[in-house]
């Protein structure tokens, strides 16, 4: 009887035990840093780019890096993001003439934004977001082949909206041990879409709005990760 009565008394315990589990791992990691990887297409609105190298979406890869000064209820970052886009066309639009063979293009768009969220929940599943920022965009048109070549800048801004899928709610245990052991706070799939007006030059320290615009909506999904 002695040997009975512990193992009942462990048989009623192991229960609350398995779910008092995930408490014993600790909280969850503070929200410092952000970082994401995103892909998708850029739909620009300027009529020589379009008649140049197609009127259809041109694909742009992106990366971002963030910092989060506040995360409670409302979730705000300060981003940093650089993106890449090369595509080629038939004649170059630069000077008004066509060119004797394919041209290329090649643009660097930098943005630093500010973004706020909407996350009033522990371990919400969907947050939602919205902002702002500035758009600085590099570009450079050559010839194939060693011919001409054009390059400047463009500044503006960009406005944005879009939504984080928590990913952790799959497996919250799992991502319980990764915070634990990696700091990696939360996993989101990310959907973006944005409008960037991105079509100044600044001359002689006077803002100029002239030549090629690289104004247009882009939508964007990828994986972010806030640790």
């Amino acid at each position: 009887m002695r040997r009975v009565l512990p193992l009942l008394a462990a048989l009623f315990l192991l229960p609350s035990l398995a779910q008092a589990a995930p408490e014993l791992e600790g909280p969850q990691s503070p929200k410092r840093f952000t970082t994401s990887v995103n892909f998708g297409g850029i739909f620009f609105d300027d009529a020589n780019i379009q008649t140049t190298y197609g009127s259809q979406g041109q694909f742009f890869p992106n990366v971002t890096f963030g910092l989060v000064p506040w995360s409670k209820f409302v979730h705000i970052e300060v981003d940093v993001g650089i993106a890449f886009s090369q595509f080629s066309g038939d004649q170059q639009f630069l000077t008004g003439g066509a060119s004797s063979g394919k041209v290329m293009m090649t643009v660097f768009p930098i943005t630093v934004d500010l973004l706020v969220g909407i996350d009033i929940a522990d371990e919400q599943p969907v947050v939602p977001y919205g902002g702002f920022g500035l758009n600085y965009t590099l570009f450079r048109e050559h010839e194939h082949g060693g011919g001409d070549e054009w390059s400047g800048d463009k500044i503006g801004y960009s406005a944005f909206f879009g939504a984080g899928f928590l990913l952790d709610v799959l497996e919250r245990s799992r991502s319980r041990r990764l915070d634990a052991s990696t700091g990696i706070n939360d996993v989101y799939l990310t959907v973006e879409g944005r409008y960037r007006d991105v079509k100044t030059q600044i001359r002689g320290g006077v803002p100029v709005v002239s030549g090629l615009s690289f104004s247009g909506w882009s939508i964007m999904a990828g994986i972010k990760l806030v640790y």
